[in-house]
């Protein structure tokens, strides 16, 4: 007898893509004050689980993490897909998305231009511009950033489908664990503020 009667159909193991949004959904409220809590290193849960969510999404085969290590030279990335998404999906995709992550570069290189330009006057930055203008400088920019993934989380919450449950604001167990090392940070912050404040008198 033939094998190919005893020979029993091979599975396919290739991963199918998930019903949901393809992208992270999440209130902007909620974003706003985990971004405030943890002092913007919510951002890096932001990346991930936006990476991760498109991974189940799609099916394709891309590592989340590491994208999220990376996540400074994935931005194009991740902008193009949520405006792609968009525009499949009849939602008009992100006017000008390109602008977008050409300002979250500008931002990202502004406060070592800056303070670039202070240390070349042969003192350290916080010297030359003062602590306070120093820090302030950061704070700006990175506000800036910030103002831009709000931006675009509002149009990756287009994408949900349960556009009412998108603005509830619900906080899980790691929503707890990343506020409580934004606290952490915070104190770190400002131990690390009293200390130059003292070094500067």
């Amino acid at each position: 007898m033939s094998e190919q009667f005893n020979t029993p159909p091979a599975a396919d193991l290739t991963a199918l893509p998930t019903s949901g949004p393809p992208f992270y959904t999440v209130s902007l409220v909620k974003l706003t004050v985990m971004m405030f809590i943890t002092c913007g290193l919510y951002g890096l849960y932001w990346y991930y689980k936006n990476w991760s969510r498109y991974k189940a999404y799609s099916a394709k085969p891309i590592w989340p993490a590491v994208r999220t290590l990376f996540c400074f030279f994935y931005i194009p990335s991740l902008f193009s897909k949520v405006d792609a998404a968009l525009k499949e999906k009849g939602r008009g995709g992100i006017p000008y998305w390109g602008v977008y992550v050409a300002g979250i570069y500008l931002l990202t290189f502004t406060p070592s231009i800056v303070t670039g330009y202070a240390s070349g006057m042969g003192s350290s930055p916080s010297t030359a511009l003062g602590l306070i203008p120093t820090m302030a400088v950061y704070a700006t920019t990175g506000l800036g950033q910030f103002l831009i993934m709000l931006r675009v989380q509002s149009f990756i919450n287009r994408l949900d489908g349960k556009s009412g449950e998108s603005c509830r604001i619900r906080f899980t167990f790691w929503d707890v664990v990343w506020a409580v090392t934004g606290i952490c940070y915070w104190t770190l912050l400002v131990q690390i503020y009293a200390w130059l404040s003292s070094a500067n008198m």
